[in-house]
């Protein structure tokens, strides 16, 4: 919603994308939402049979700030590949060969877009500025 409203500060050429990608994004969401409401209904279980998923907890909650503090203090580059390749192993990858390729190829192509394509530099860390 908030995409939505920002857009309508950007010149006339510039506010369809952002608004269609607010709105996408914002029937999506919607959809999703509903998804997992009826989901819910549908797998009620009783609360005894719940448990602390720890994997779910450090990938939602610790992971994030992790990140950020090594984005912050070893820059981007450096804490992207520590982040990433180590998301790969919690969410259950184990040939190391995959995770190499699978992180190499995501930052591989996000310096393409950035450095080369936009001349856009990642952030530098605190500790190698």
């Amino acid at each position: 919603m908030l995409i939505f409203i920002a857009a309508g500060s950007f010149g006339s050429g510039a506010q369809l994308f952002p608004r269609l990608l607010a709105v996408v994004g914002g029937i999506s969401a919607a959809v999703l939402l509903a998804q997992s409401c009826v989901r819910v209904r549908r797998e009620a279980r009783p609360a005894a049979d719940e448990r602390i998923a720890w994997r779910d907890i450090v990938i939602s909650y610790i992971g994030p700030p992790l990140y950020a503090a090594l984005l912050y203090l070893a820059g981007f580059w450096i804490a992207s590949t520590l982040c990433l390749a180590g998301l790969l192993v919690l969410l259950g990858e184990r040939r190391p060969a995959m995770v190499a390729a699978l992180t190499a190829g995501t930052l591989l192509a996000i310096w393409l877009m950035f450095e080369l394509s936009f001349d856009i530099r990642m952030p530098r860390g605190a500790l190698l500025a």
